[in-house]
């Protein structure tokens, strides 16, 4: 038999945090908790079947991060660069993009935008 699973924001002590309710039962989540279950269910989940669409659902609404923080940065265990892109919700996700695909990302971007004029010098920093 399943329950359904209730959420909430609450104040507890001046701290924000999650309350979970199930079934009468409740578990209160504080900023790291709730930090740690989503990296604990992004794991699980990339596990799963059927995966995610390797292309976006045009008729979804996915979540949309308006100018996010990034850096590129080098890996000694890669041959490509790794971009890592800051959610909101999730944090810091760093990507290794093979050579061909970065170099596939800066036509794409180039191609679409005129990145010269529509870019401040300082939007995101590369690391070494």
């Amino acid at each position: 038999m399943y329950h359904t699973m209730a959420m909430e924001l609450v104040d507890e002590s001046g701290a924000t945090a999650v309350r979970f309710s199930i079934d009468n039962e409740s578990s209160l989540l504080r900023v790291d908790d709730v930090d740690a279950l989503i990296a604990k269910l992004v794991q699980l989940r990339s596990t799963m079947k059927p995966a995610h669409p390797l292309e976006p659902v045009r008729a979804q609404n996915y979540p949309l991060e308006v100018d996010p923080c990034w850096h590129v940065d080098r890996s000694p265990l890669f041959a490509g660069p790794v971009l890592l892109l800051r959610h909101g919700g999730v944090g810091w996700t760093a990507f290794v993009l093979p050579p061909p695909s970065a170099s596939h990302l800066v036509k794409a971007l180039s191609s679409r935008f005129d990145i010269a004029s529509s870019i401040a010098p300082d939007a995101g920093t590369l690391m070494n």
